[in-house]
Parts: C-alpha cells; structure tokens; sequence
C-alpha cells in the first residue's frame, strides 16, 4: 500500500507538471464513499494494476480547450513510463490516458 502510495505521488507531480492538464477526473460517487470509509488519500483517477511484476497505469484527466489531446496523451505516456522505469525498475506495460473534460483556462 505505501509502495502504491508513493507510485501516485510520483504519477500526480509528473502529470501536472504539464500545463495542458487542468487538474484529474473527479471522483465518482462511490469513489467518494469508499475514500470516506476506508479513510483512503489515493488519487482515485489513478489507478495501477500489477500482473506478475508488469505495471499497468490508468490515468484520467481533464485538460484546457485548445490543447493537441493526442500529442498530449503520448508525452504525458512518454514522461510517466520513462521517469517510473528510471526511478522504480519497474516493467511499466500501458500508461493509458482517458481526457474525461475541458476546462477553459
């Protein structure tokens, strides 16, 4: 659980380190209650599974109107699975990005 805590630390500042990102998804309803109830502070439009030591990373955001989604999504793929591999050893697998809004700057 710290490991995964650590992970998402390390995904969110390299995330919003791009300033085409507004900020992440908002969490669901249930996202929410589970959050409350387990007294969880993960990041839930973060999400990481691990298969037999391969990380798969799914991420949502939502970005300022106007910005190039698919040249963004690929450096934002680009910058996560390079700078985690450098850091952790990790086999990073996927970094899928889901734009899930627009906000105006």
């Amino acid at each position: 659980m710290n490991e995964e805590f650590n992970l998402i630390e390390l995904i969110e500042s390299e995330v919003l380190a791009f300033k085409e990102v507004s900020r992440f998804a908002d969490a669901s309803l249930t996202e929410n209650i589970t959050q409350a109830v387990l007294r969880k502070d993960i990041n839930p439009s973060i999400r990481i599974s691990n298969d037999d030591d391969v990380i798969t990373i799914s991420i949502e955001i939502i970005v300022y109107y106007g910005v190039n989604i698919p040249q963004l999504c690929y450096d934002i793929q680009t910058k996560v699975r390079n700078n985690l591999r450098n850091a952790t050893g990790l086999d990073i697998k996927a970094v899928n990005i889901r734009v899930e809004g627009i906000d105006k700057e």
